[in-house]
Parts: structure tokens; sequence; C-alpha cells
């Protein structure tokens, strides 16, 4: 935090994982050791004890760590920071050494072959963003169950379509959870009910093909009518259309293995679907103890 010209107090750390990951501009809140190199680069931990972390940063963007060199981050600098995006770490295995920073407030990791599991989240009560994509070894999630600072979380896959996750149940346990975004290419046990605790969801996201229209309808019928979300909707629509073999497709409909379609040569197909959506909606509404098959 700061003093603004006028005396009060100005915000001078990012609040949101959207402003640490998708902010390109200079500020002094961020510190920034991205190197050049596609797969991330090496930094070594000699080169960390050259850095020279300016007073104002609140916030560090780092590539290139090893194993070694992220825990002499972690033991030198990391008390410097309340927000750290991990971009390109891919051998870290062991996150364990961010236990010993309990002021963290934001965490992203964007690619990781090593990690097959996340960290005591007990030992960072102040983590309100958590951001984890393309960890290829990830498959458990019991870490998260115990996250109860939570705010904003995303994670599966950015760029890859690999991430395979054990179940979404330790999800239930965040119930002041306001924003959602996953992707993964499997769900082991293929459940969506764990995400029906999240009561609190202003935003959720999730691929249009990650659970069946019938699941899809079910959350639907169990989260709060506030929650506006397009992954709950029975369709979703694109301007420009995707061009198709024979025609111009501009409808998804939702749900596992269901095509793109023309909203006006197919409009009757369309039709029906939404109608069968909007009646599984109301099956589940009005009778709580059905589940979805």
């Amino acid at each position: 935090m700061g003093q603004s010209p006028g005396g009060g107090i100005v915000d001078v750390s990012p609040a949101t994982l959207a402003a640490l990951r998708h902010n390109d501009e200079p500020h002094p809140w961020l510190f920034s050791l991205v190197l050049p190199e596609i797969g991330g680069g090496r930094l070594t931990e000699s080169d960390l004890a050259s850095v020279d972390v300016p007073p104002s940063a609140t916030a560090l963007r780092i590539s290139g760590l090893d194993q070694a060199s992220f825990e002499a981050l972690v033991s030198r600098l990391g008390s410097r920071f309340s927000a750290i995006e991990f971009w390109k770490c891919p051998r870290v295995a062991d996150l364990s050494p961010l236990e010993d920073l309990p002021q963290l407030r934001l965490v992203s990791f964007y690619w990781n072959q090593r990690a097959t599991r996340l960290w005591d989240l007990r030992k960072t009560p102040k983590l309100s963003g958590l951001q984890f994509d393309d960890f290829t070894r990830l498959h458990n999630l019991v870490d998260l169950a115990t996250a109860s600072s939570l705010v904003e979380l995303e994670f599966g896959d950015a760029i890859w379509d690999t991430s395979v996750f054990d179940s979404l149940a330790p999800l239930s346990a965040l119930t002041g959870l306001r924003s959602l975004k996953l992707s993964a290419k499997k769900i082991t046990d293929g459940r969506i009910e764990p995400l029906a605790a999240l009561q609190q969801l202003t935003s959720l996201s999730f691929a249009s093909n990650q659970f069946t229209t019938e699941q899809v309808a079910w959350l639907r019928a169990h989260l709060p009518d506030s929650l506006h979300s397009e992954a709950l909707e029975p369709l979703r629509r694109f301007s420009p259309p995707l061009r198709g073999e024979h025609k111009e497709l501009d409808v998804l409909l939702v749900g596992k293995r269901k095509p793109f379609l023309n909203s006006v040569e197919d409009q009757a197909r369309i039709h029906k679907h939404v109608a069968q959506y909007e009646a599984m909606v109301t099956r589940f509404r009005n009778d709580p103890s059905l589940v979805p098959g």
C-alpha cells in the first residue's frame, strides 16, 4: 500500500489473478524475472543472489526455476511478495516451500511437469487467488479442501488438453469461492455434484463438453439463479461463426458429444435441445433428491 498525492491510501499491488497474469503494463508493484527462452529458460541460485528487488515491488513474475532455485527464491526473496506468478517453471517438483510464505494472497502457475500435489494450503491463510494450469502430473486435488480463504480458483488445461483429475470433491469445501474456472481432459469419477456446494459463486466457467447435458442441467437447478454463467446455458453462440464443411456453425449445444449447428438451418433441433434442457432443470428443482445419470 502507499499514499496518493492527496494523502489517501492507494492500492499498489494486484488484487486479482487477472491483474497479476494478464497485465503487461509497467507497474511499480511488479518485478519481472521472465527469461526470453521459449521453454522458460533457467535461473540459477547465483542468478537470484544478485537480484535487486525495488522496495515498491509486491508482486513477482518469474520463469526458469528448478527445485533448487525455487527453494532459494522462497527463502531469500519470498517474504517480499504477496503475489507470485510462476511462468514456465516445469522442473519444480515440490511446492511445499510456499508453506513458509503466510503472507501470500495470489499464486499463479503456468506449466509444470513434475509436481504431483500443491502444498498445505492451511499454511497460506491469506491466499485469495490460486491458478495452476498445465500440470501434467497433478491428479489429486485433495490439498484444495483446506484452502478456506480462496475467492478465485482457476485450474486445468491452458494450452495442452491433458489434465486428468481424480475428482472435484475437494472443491465442495470452498464455500467462500466466488469465481471458478476449470478445464480438464477428464474428471475420473465423472461427478459434477461437488460444484453445487459453491453457493457464493458469481462466475463459473468450464468447457461445453466437460459434462453431460443432464449434469449441467442438474447443476443449474442447484446453484442460485443469481449466477449468470454461459457454462450453465443450454447452448453457446459464436460470432463470427465457425466454418463447417457444408455450412457456417454459430451454435454449440452444451453437453458431452453435442454438435456445432447452424442457428437457421438447424433451428428445430436447437429448439428441441433447449426445451429438453429446461425440462431437466425443472425436474431437478422439483425433486432435489434426483441425481444426474
